[in-house]
Order: C-alpha cells, then sequence, then structure tokens
C-alpha cells in the first residue's frame, strides 16, 4: 500500500548549466503518474523573513505564483528570482522555487516557457552541487528532491530529451541512494520505482539497452507495478522487445501471486463493519445498500477535485468492464459536496460523461462518511462482500491489479458459499 506522503518539489541534475534550447524532441514515455510519498509538506518557515520585508521568500514566490496566473509572467519571474537570490542557501526554499517555476512553465501561452525552465534548470545544478540531496544524507530532503526531479524532467522532455535525459538519470540515482538509506522509511520503498524506471528511460534514451533492462528489473523488484505502461512506453521502443516482454511477463506474475495471498490475509484481519447509505445516483435513480445484498460490492469514494481519485478511475473502469455483473458492482460515490450532494449532480454527471465513466455514479453525503473508521481521506474504496459486509478499506490510490485481487477474492468467498449451499 502506498501511505501518505510529504509532496514537494525541486530539481537538480548536471554539474554545469544546460540551457534548454526550443525544439520538437522524438517521442517518448508518457508523463508518469504523480508519486504519493513518505513524506509531507515541508512548513512554512518565518526563519526565512528577510530583513525589512513584510514577506518571506516562499512568500514572495507564492505571490509571484498567483501574478503568473494573471497573464504576468515576465514580472512574477522576475519577483521569484529576487526571492531566490534572498534565500538561495536553503535547499528547502529552492525546492519550492523550482516548483514553482516549473508551474508556472505549465500555464497557457509558451512565450516565457524557455525562461522559466531555464532558471529552473540553473537553480537545480546549483542545489546538486552542494551534494544534499543525492540520497545517501538527509532522507526527506533527498525524496523532495527526487520527486522534482521527475516533474521537471516531464516538463522539459517535449523541448529537449537530452536534458530530460540527465534529470531522469540523476531522479534514479537518488531514488538508488534512498533505497538504502536507513533515515527512509521501508514502508515507502515501492514509491521509488517510478524514478527508478525514469533511469531506466534515461538509459534507453541515451540507447544502452543492457542498463535500461537491468534498471527495468530494478524497479520491478522495488514495486514499480505499472506493467503496461512499461510495455508500451516509446522509450523502449528500441530495446530487445522479447527480452522486456518476457521480463514484464516474468516480474507481473510473480506481483499477482503476492497479491492473491495478501488480498486473502488482509480480508482475514481487517475488523469488519456494516454500513447503510441510501444517495442518488447522477441519473435520478437512488442506490441504496440494502440493493446491494447478494453481490460484492466495490464503493470508490471520490471527488472530481482530487488529483489522486481522477488517476484511479480508469482502474475502476476497467474493473468494471472486466467484472461487472449481476454479481459484482462497481460504484463511484463523490464527495465532492457531501454537505448539499444534489448540487453536485450535475458536475459529477458531466465528470463522468467527459472521462468514460461507465459504472455508476451517485452523491454522497456525510452520513456515509461517519460509519467509516478512522479519518476518511479521499480516494477511500470500501470492499463489501455479499452480506454487506465491509470487509477492507483501502486509503488511497492502488493499482488496478490491487484492486482486482480484493475483489477477486471477495467473489471466491461468494461463489464458494453459494457452492455450499447448494451441496445441502
Amino acid at each position: 500500500m502506498r501511505p501518505v506522503f510529504r509532496m514537494f518539489c525541486g530539481f537538480i541534475f548536471a554539474s554545469t548549466l544546460l540551457t534548454l534550447s526550443v525544439g520538437t524532441a522524438s517521442a517518448v514515455a508518457p508523463a508518469a503518474p504523480q508519486m504519493r510519498g513518505a513524506y509531507t509538506s515541508f512548513s512554512d518557515d518565518q526563519a526565512y523573513a528577510v530583513a525589512n520585508q513584510h514577506q518571506t521568500p516562499q512568500q514572495k514566490i507564492d505571490a509571484a505564483m498567483a501574478m503568473a496566473q494573471t497573464g504576468k509572467v515576465k514580472e512574477a519571474l522576475a519577483k521569484a528570482e529576487i526571492a531566490y537570490r534572498d534565500a538561495r542557501h536553503d535547499p528547502r526554499f529552492v525546492i519550492h522555487y523550482i516548483d514553482k517555476l516549473t508551474e508556472m512553465s505549465k500555464l497557457e501561452g509558451k512565450k516565457w516557457d524557455k525562461q522559466l525552465l531555464n532558471s529552473a534548470i540553473k537553480a537545480a545544478n546549483t542545489l546538486h552541487k552542494s551534494k544534499l540531496c543525492t540520497g545517501q544524507g538527509d532522507a526527506e530532503l533527498s525524496y523532495h528532491f527526487m520527486t522534482s526531479l521527475g516533474t521537471l524532467g516531464e516538463e522539459v522532455l517535449g523541448r529537449n530529451k537530452r536534458i530530460a535525459s540527465q534529470l531522469f538519470s540523476a531522479q534514479g540515482k537518488v531514488a538508488q541512494n534512498l533505497r538504502n538509506n536507513p533515515g527512509y522509511p521501508s514502508q515507502s520503498l515501492n514509491v521509488l520505482g517510478q524514478p527508478i524506471m525514469n533511469l531506466a528511460r534515461a538509459h534507453a534514451f541515451n540507447d544502452d539497452e543492457v542498463s535500461a533492462l537491468e534498471t527495468i528489473k530494478e524497479a520491478f523488484e522495488i514495486g514499480y507495478t505499472n506493467f503496461e505502461k512499461t510495455a508500451m512506453a516509446p522509450a523502449f521502443a528500441n530495446i530487445d522487445q522479447q527480452q522486456l516482454k518476457k521480463t514484464i511477463r516474468a516480474h507481473r506474475t510473480a506481483y499477482k501471486r503476492k497479491l492473491v495471498r495478501w488480498s486473502r490475509e488482509e480480508l482475514n484481519r481487517f475488523g469488519q463493519f456494516q454500513i447503510n447509505f441510501d444517495v442518488a445516483d447522477v441519473n435520478g435513480g437512488r442506490i441504496s445498500s440494502k440493493d446491494l445484498k447478494g453481490k460484492v460490492t466495490v464503493l470508490d469514494l471520490w471527488a472530481t477535485w482530487c488529483a489522486p481519485c481522477r488517476e484511479g478511475i480508469p482502474h475502476f473502469v476497467k474493473l468494471d468492464r472486466e467484472y461487472g455483473s449481476s454479481k459484482i458492482e462497481v460504484i463511484g460515490i463523490s464527495m465532492d459536496e457531501p454537505n448539499d450532494p444534489t448540487s453536485a449532480v450535475d458536475t459529477v454527471k458531466n465528470f463522468g460523461i467527459d472521462n468514460g465513466i461507465d459504472y455508476k455514479l451517485a452523491v454522497g453525503t456525510n452520513a456515509i462518511k461517519s460509519q467509516i473508521p478512522g479519518r476518511v481521506l479521499l480516494p477511500t474504496t470500501l470492499f463489501v462482500d455479499h452480506k454487506g459486509t465491509v470487509r477492507y478499506i483501502a486509503s488511497g490510490y492502488h493499482d488496478f491489479m490491487q484492486l482486482e485481487a480484493l475483489t477477486e477474492a471477495l467473489a471466491a468467498e461468494m461463489n464458494g458459499a453459494a457452492d455450499k449451499t447448494a451441496s445441502r
């Protein structure tokens, strides 16, 4: 499972400044999903206040971002660079600075992209040379730096594949060091899989097939599980496809076996409880827990504004298409407006249409949330057996194979119970 982490962004890589050249790069792998990590965000630190100034450097950066969103990108960049000069000695601030410049580069209008990204790269190079974020020392700082390298690399990729490759390479090496760093939480090792897979992409960009294949294996071993994306990644199109498919097949099979054991153990150990609800679906009907008895039900509590929720939606679409039947039901319950659910019906319905969601969608209330033990974060997925008992709570993003394993385990229980009844 993936724990809640501290999210932050920052970037580094080469020992010398690499200026971006504007041009069209060859086709490369699609952007990686946003990672969850082992830490939450850095807190604001008033110690950065500059003498005779009312704003801290971090506040100046945030103000610059707000300015950029109004279209004043040139002025925003100038304000950000002043803040950087005031606090460039602090790596936490530098990470925040590069993060915001990268965000600015994603805004509509490409006039200032090159300047923004070059400023980010310059700061990244300086931080890289400091050796503060290699993954061998401060694990938390290195983690933030690692995630930021991926963010910057993806943004640079369409403009200069060579620089993006260096960013991915540096990101992967930080991840490799964090893997062996006793200060990094062992329960979050799987998060290092994506950065290490990006290192494999960098090897492939540099035509190093042997290193690419070995690093792909390393990513799978540490917990990267997006096997389909790996198989289809344009970055790996020129490496030995037979060997790539063999590697993917072997690790996918091993992961599947592991999940079968895991799902059974989790269902047996989980503290079961009943849940009762009657909610409006987006097509004018009602969905009631009473009507779901006799089925295995997967209830996804989500919201249209929740990024991890949106990331997981394709998994629920696939789960419904492959397993949806009279005995297995997938339902998305939106928590966009739990205090006034009817006000969210149109928003949720339109979101479902725009994103190809063909399983049932409903709007939830606080009455559902209040029945779930502990703190409820989005997304939260409830796995309910055919007796109407919640058998597992999946908090946060889960990959498709995890959702599939839990659904199959509950379906097997239901079918086993039916067989026993029939044999009497």
